[in-house]
């Protein structure tokens, strides 16, 4: 094996060449530059890519629906209204409800804005919901402070659209008619994110050891010096040929780099830049899975109750409002009809807690049957009583139901 050692030495002296450390992160600097920073690179950050989904996942897997109120002040499911079905079951052919929530959380998340077309019919209601990519959408005010939308569409193609075909979903804003972009409000925290996994990959891919120099007393030729690397790779670099035993020839010898990951700080420049990612996100490291450091809790549904509160209601409540100004027509809004979206649903308690809850409601009287059946996701029951509040006799009195008759024959 040494044969191919032999073969590289020569006479002609060469300066001698210092292995610069530095070197590594200077590829990655101009390899990944903060400049080059879009959408679908910052994905690739893993803790972008989770605290995105975080708030997608959360405005898509919670119920939305379509109420109206009544006279009474009831609310109730407006199941016959057009809208009800687009935002609760599918809002075009190829989406359900959760996958277009879920697309539009993402563009909200990542570019601050979320660009729907609303399809109408003649009378101003929405029959279809499409989802346009933010990177195809560029918006435009004019002096007299009217928007509209220049797309464009596949083959270049660029088309205006008014606001009313529209529905713009807008992050924090600070124009006040378009989102901030957290990947350019972000550039610098990404970047350093992607940064520093790029060189942790750099550093583990030639098996997870570290690198090192070749010395020898003889001179090499720049072709020689070059010759001599490829053949060392070749045979000893890469995963597949981790721990191999090296043999080496004609005064080699091989000196490795005591240079480790935790000297250069990577291990704590990642610890951090999860923490910073969270902060711009407004997520918490435990929902990212990312556990030290984390605050702690009581209880689960507590923790819950923080990331509803902190989160998610935020967006939850840019979606309703913005539904409901996009969304309705003006006899829809003079109708009393609103969406919402319904979140309880991820503060489902455990069995026992919702025991508790519904003998509560019960006995204090203000749950009938049939509400806490409809919590529960059963069916209505046919019973009229099941309407009916019944509070507890030792707390408001027995309720008297017999007739005059029986009161007459008690009385003889």
């Amino acid at each position: 094996m040494a044969n191919w050692f032999t073969n590289i030495f020569g006479d002609k002296p060469e300066p001698e060449q210092k292995f610069d450390r530095m070197s590594v992160l200077d590829d990655i600097r101009n390899e990944y530059k903060i400049e080059s920073l879009n959408a679908e690179t910052a994905l690739k950050v893993s803790y972008v890519f989770a605290c995105v989904r975080v708030i997608a996942e959360g405005l898509a897997q919670v119920p939305c629906k379509l109420y109206r109120t009544e006279e009474d002040g009831r609310r109730v499911e407006a199941t016959d209204h057009r809208l009800y079905n687009l935002l609760h079951r599918a809002p075009n052919d190829w989406q359900s409800s959760f996958e277009f929530r879920e697309q539009v959380g993402f563009h909200l998340a990542l570019r601050g804005n979320a660009y729907i077309y609303v399809n109408r019919n003649a009378r101003g209601q929405p029959l279809e919901l499409y989802a346009y990519d933010p990177k195809c959408v560029k918006i435009e005010q004019d002096d007299d402070y009217n928007l509209s939308y220049v797309i464009t569409v596949k083959g270049g193609k660029q088309i205006r659209v008014p606001a009313s075909a529209i529905w713009h979903l807008r992050g924090p804003s600070w124009n006040g008619f378009e989102g901030l972009d957290i990947v350019d409000t972000a550039a610098n925290a990404i970047g350093l994110g992607r940064a520093a996994e790029v060189f942790g990959q750099k550093f583990f891919e030639n098996g997870a050891r570290p690198g090192g120099v070749l010395v020898t007393d003889q001179n090499l030729t720049k072709e020689k010096h070059l010759e001599l690397v490829e053949q060392w790779r070749s045979q000893y670099a890469g995963q597949a040929n981790a721990h191999k035993t090296a043999v080496l020839g004609n005064g080699l010898k091989y000196n490795a780099i005591a240079a480790t990951a935790d000297e250069a700080q990577w291990t704590e420049t990642r610890k951090h830049q999860i923490n910073e990612i969270c902060r711009f996100f407004r997520v918490q490291p435990v929902m990212i899975q990312a556990n030290e450091g984390a605050t702690s809790y009581n209880s689960i549904e507590q923790l819950f109750l923080s990331h509803l509160t902190h989160t998610l209601m935020p967006w939850f409540t840019r979606f309703e409002q913005s539904a409901y100004q996009n969304l309705l027509t003006p006899a829809d809004k003079k109708a009393g009809y609103f969406i919402k979206l319904e979140e309880k649903a991820l503060l489902r308690a455990s069995t026992a807690e919702r025991t508790a809850y519904y003998n509560a409601g019960r006995t204090q009287g203000w749950l009938t049957a049939n509400e806490i059946r409809v919590k529960e996701d059963l069916p209505r029951s046919d019973d009229p009583k099941a309407d009916e509040l019944s509070p507890a006799a030792n707390l408001f009195g027995s309720q008297d139901t017999s007739t005059d008759d029986e009161e007459t024959q008690d009385d003889n």
